[in-house]
């Protein structure tokens, strides 16, 4: 979406519908590209090795971005450097003398340049925080509605703003700034356009509902999670201001496909936590309870072994003045919370 917007200034852009990112998403998104497209912009996911390559070679990208390298789908791989290798395969497809645009900050960045020049990459471009990042953030401010942004962006010095609250948001901004200049479009132009951007339902989406007794904010997260997501989704709760709303309120749901790292990963989320300042957690799914026995008594809400269990815990003790976020695997079935406390506040409104 983010990569949508930034190039819309600079022509027409065919981009992914929702997440057609697999073996079926993939070449209906290429059959449905019109002719007269100047931006194609695919998402290619994996879950196994070996997933996106044939996947790559049907879309034959000119510029290649891995956003990062985090410890995802465990259950299929042995280690996240495995995971690294398998999302080097984007760059099996890539144009000669293509462009590989990769996460600086991320501790794969080494292997996934080695295998960008050994695929023939003709440049490749790091983005981050880190000092020899071609996209280099220089400054952020945060702010509940987004977050305005001071960026290097291959020598350009460009202020904008990212229309959605997120540590996370920032740092891909990164990413499709550099993508935007290496393809030629309007850098300043589309700088400017990512004020309009905004989180996607079920990855961030946000709805305000006035009640009488006061506001309630619900942040819904609940299309996916992995480690690195939760930790992002709850830095992201922890930047709701208290004048706004004076409770933050977690509910999370199991993250799947982790294997044997599932429990240490899940009860590593106390300290994420704790650390975002969250009011109250409640938790559901048999993996997420370990983080949930972690927390302190005051923190915990409620759980249950699945959502459907959960809701009528959560729609007891939620109301005016919460801030709400939602987030699990989709296995985890989190959207049916967020369904029911939609329907709830919006017929209190």
């Amino acid at each position: 979406e983010g990569l949508r917007l930034a190039l819309a200034p600079s022509g027409k852009v065919h981009a992914s519908e929702k997440s057609y990112n697999n073996q079926w998403g993939v070449p209906l998104s290429l059959a449905n590209m019109p002719s007269a497209t100047a931006f194609g912009v695919f998402e290619i996911g994996m879950n196994h090795p070996g997933e996106i390559t044939p996947l790559t070679r049907m879309v034959r990208p000119g510029i290649a971005i891995v956003t990062t390298v985090e410890p995802v789908h465990l259950e299929f791989f042995d280690s996240v450097a495995q995971i690294a290798e398998a999302k080097a395969e984007i760059f099996a497809g890539m144009e000669p003398g293509g462009t590989a645009i990769l996460n600086r900050d991320n501790p794969h960045f080494a292997l996934l340049q080695e295998r960008a020049e050994q695929a023939g990459a003709g440049r490749i471009l790091g983005f981050g925080r880190h000092r020899d990042a071609a996209a280099r953030l220089i400054a952020v401010r945060e702010e509940s509605d987004g977050s305005r942004v001071e960026a290097d962006i291959e020598g350009a010095s460009l202020s904008y703003v990212v229309g959605s609250p997120g540590l996370h948001l920032v740092l891909n901004s990164l990413a499709i700034l550099a993508a935007v200049k290496e393809s030629g479009a309007d850098l300043a132009g589309g700088a400017q356009a990512l004020r309009g951007f905004r989180a996607q339902t079920g990855r961030g989406a946000r709805e305000v509902f006035e009640l009488p007794a006061g506001a309630v904010i619900l942040i819904d997260e609940s299309y996916n999670a992995n480690p690195a997501s939760m930790r992002a989704a709850l830095r992201t709760l922890g930047g709701v201001a208290r004048s706004d709303y004076s409770r933050r309120v977690a509910v999370l749901g199991d993250m799947l496909e982790l294997g044997g790292s599932s429990p240490q990963l899940h009860r590593g989320l106390a300290q994420a936590v704790d650390e975002a300042g969250v009011d109250v957690v409640f938790a559901c799914g048999q993996h997420m309870r370990g983080m949930y026995d972690a927390l302190s008594e005051s923190r915990r809400g409620g759980y249950a072994a699945t959502s459907q269990e959960l809701l009528p815990v959560l729609l007891d003790q939620v109301g005016p003045g919460d801030a709400i976020m939602v987030k699990g695997s989709l296995g985890s079935q989190m959207g049916l919370l967020v369904d029911a406390l939609r329907s709830r506040f919006s017929s209190q409104g």
